[in-house]
């Protein structure tokens, strides 16, 4: 019964498979068809994604300074300034306030506005006063000083801007109270 068992057929195709394999050590086994570890383990790693974020987080700030829709650039500039300044002047004034309320406090972000023929017309400077604020009904708003320069005359106003909504998740920071 012992000496069947030992060497059976099974025992015998396992014998012959360890053979085959300590010859195919010794000489040259070529594979074809197996891909290689490092296409499948190595790949580079996916691109790194950097989002922009201001000093208060996505929640004032998002990914970006917003754009001010033609129907909001006066809306974002103080009223005694508006009518020193012509449309493409409140403009730049307008988005100069835009990143100034996504800035740090006491950071000034110039603007400047030039004619056809690129000579200035106007220019100033927007600039965050104090830190950013939840107003008495959950509006978030931002006090600002806006400044311009104007036929060497120069006017500056402080004002609240607070953040609204302009449909389609674009917020802008528009004139506003911060008690209502």
């Amino acid at each position: 019964m012992l000496h069947v068992r030992h060497h059976s057929a099974t025992g015998a195709v396992l014998l012959g498979l360890l053979g085959v394999l300590s010859l195919a050590g010794c000489g040259d086994l070529t594979l074809t068809n197996v891909p290689q570890a490092g296409l499948l383990l190595d790949r580079p790693p996916p691109p790194v994604t950097v989002v922009r974020d201001g000093p208060a987080g996505v929640l004032v700030a998002g990914p970006a300074p917003p754009l001010v829709p033609d129907a909001a650039v006066d809306l974002a500039v103080a009223e005694p300034l508006r009518r020193w300044l012509t449309e493409t002047e409140r403009r730049q004034l307008a988005e100069a306030s835009q990143r100034a309320a996504d800035n740090f406090t006491l950071d000034p972000v110039a603007w400047a506005a030039t004619d056809p023929t690129g000579a200035r017309t106007a220019s100033g400077m927007a600039v965050a006063v104090d830190d950013v604020f939840r107003a008495v009904r959950g509006q978030i708003c931002r006090d600002l000083r806006q400044s311009l320069v104007k036929n060497d005359a120069t006017h500056q106003e402080q004002v609240t801007l607070c953040r609204r909504e302009f449909g389609n998740d674009l917020f802008v920071w528009v004139v506003g109270q911060a008690n209502q």
